[in-house]
């Protein structure tokens, strides 16, 4: 039986997140997540958080802050990068009671023309990871459900966005160029490690999750362009949270 054969909608979990996390009463329902601890730190520090909780199982050890912006509490941690961490830690934040994920972080281009520091809000994303396959059945592409809403509440606060299709992989030191190019064919705009997962479990779980990329590295051109990967400066990082932050605001 193949990998994408995974999906099994009959039975149920052996191990659930809430066999190790209980419902708080009073837990924010709203929940940011970004998967880079030097913004995350900022975070910290701007928005004044207090730590709430610690995730346990597959995402043990995982801190959990509040903080409040328009007199509404939010929920917000730092993801590992990747699908399988990244899916577990929604897993259990939903255990505790958040419905609502407002997700960001960074990805590298396929596409020249998208200037470094540009926001990307993926309409749909190529399944080149293992864990969606375990929460919807085969295909090679999954929507994003939030997408046209997340481009929306962007675009009202003067931001420009490129809407378009990414390309989420597992495996980061295995984009070759001829993937690239074939997966820049299928239209993709851009390569990341944790979308068309995020779409599956929100999908199978009923709840929401919002995401918007930042452009950082480029695939692009023959050779890696690194341009600002690792390297984005303290404003936009916060200018980020801000976004984060509007769109909890309009969905909440």
């Amino acid at each position: 039986m193949p990998i994408t054969d995974s999906f099994d909608a009959s039975s149920d979990e052996i191990i659930k997140a809430s066999d190790l996390l209980a419902v708080r009463p009073g837990f924010p329902s709203t929940a940011l997540l970004t998967f880079d601890a030097t913004t995350f730190a900022l975070m910290k520090d701007e928005c004044q958080m207090e730590p709430i909780a610690r995730l346990a199982g597959a995402a043990d050890g995982i801190g959990v802050y509040a903080l409040e912006s328009g007199g509404v509490r939010y929920a917000a941690c730092v993801s590992p990068v990747g699908a399988p961490v990244a899916v577990a830690v929604v897993e259990e934040l939903i255990a505790v009671g958040v419905r609502t994920f407002v997700v960001f972080g960074s990805c590298g281009v396929l596409d020249a023309a998208i200037d470094a520091g540009h926001i990307i809000v993926p309409t749909a994303a190529w399944r080149d990871e293992g864990t969606s396959y375990h929460y919807a059945p085969a295909a090679d592409w999954i929507d994003v459900a939030t997408s046209a809403r997340t481009q929306d509440i962007l675009r009202a606060a003067g931001v420009g966005v490129v809407a378009g299709k990414v390309w989420t992989t597992d495996a980061f030191y295995r984009e070759t160029r001829a993937t690239v190019e074939r997966r820049r064919a299928a239209g993709c705009v851009a390569v990341e490690m944790e979308c068309s997962a995020l779409a599956a479990v929100a999908a199978w779980r009923g709840v929401d999750v919002y995401q918007f990329l930042y452009a950082a590295d480029s695939l692009a051109a023959d050779a890696w362009d690194a341009r600002i990967l690792g390297a984005l400066p303290t404003e936009p990082r916060l200018a980020h949270v801000k976004l984060a932050l509007e769109i909890a605001r309009q969905v909440n």
